[in-house]
């Protein structure tokens, strides 16, 4: 069940831009509020969880959950996102 993909996100993001990709995280299903990075569902500790770092690539996002879900779940952060910043947003490794 580990899962991972990098999305294209630019790291030269404006300080607006990195708002609207944090209202879009809270709107997520899963997300836990109060931790000093993003989770969805759990940690890493947890036997359920996705969460997502900045890497020089772009947003990196891993999970311990089943296919079904990790595919449904970045499909819909991947359209709010798009929607959000104006910009198709994917999997940078296509």
């Amino acid at each position: 069940m580990d899962q991972s993909i990098t999305l294209n996100i630019p790291q030269d993001l404006s300080d607006e831009g990195w708002e609207k990709i944090s209202a879009v995280y809270r709107s997520m299903d899963g997300w836990i509020d109060g931790k000093d990075f993003p989770y969805w569902y759990g940690t890493e500790s947890d036997e359920r969880c996705i969460s997502v770092s900045f890497e020089p690539s772009g947003l990196l996002f891993t999970g311990n959950v089943n296919d079904d879900l990790w595919v449904g779940w970045l499909t819909q952060i991947c359209a709010k996102l798009s929607v959000a910043l104006g910009r198709e947003i994917y999997d940078a490794t296509m």
